[in-house]
């Protein structure tokens, strides 16, 4: 097969159903982009490997993991789930307790932008304290000048 299935057609694919159907009988593969599954990495535009069934252990049913779910605190434990640090990513698993793998294609997104958002508070923050620098800088130099301008007052009505 010349293309990809990701590139098919609707009418396409009804017409190829019998090749369709050999190259997906046993996928080892998966795209990336569109969660379509083949036997080969030549049928797939952005190919990734299926984990092996008897190698891993994948579990029957998979837990959704959904932003609200990400966010908030876990009853079953009795504590709240520890944030990772601004830098660190929430695809590590660590916070959700659940494989990188698992993690929906929604948190990945809500990791991204919350990281992005965190980057740009930093640089606002970092910003903002080069402002009360300049800020706090001019002020003592106002009152050095303020203070001159006090001593001349003085001397001449002396």
């Amino acid at each position: 097969m010349s293309r990809s299935l990701c590139k098919y057609r609707r009418s396409e694919i009804s017409e190829k159903i019998a090749s369709i159907a050999e190259l997906v009988s046993a996928p080892q593969y998966f795209c990336r982009s569109c969660a379509r599954v083949a036997n080969g990495k030549s049928s797939l535009c952005k190919p990734g490997r299926l984990p092996v069934q008897g190698q891993k252990r994948v579990p029957a049913a998979i837990p959704s993991v959904t932003a609200a779910s990400v966010m908030a605190p876990s009853p079953v434990s009795g504590q709240e789930p520890a944030l990772p640090p601004v830098g660190e990513r929430l695809e590590s698993g660590a916070m959700v307790g659940v494989p990188v793998g698992l993690l929906s294609v929604s948190v990945k997104k809500l990791d991204k932008k919350l990281r992005k958002l965190a980057k740009k508070k930093r640089k606002r923050l970092k910003k903002t304290d080069k402002y009360l620098k300049k800020a706090e800088k001019y002020r003592k130099k106002s009152e050095q000048i303020q203070r001159k301008f006090d001593k001349l007052i003085y001397k001449a009505s002396a």
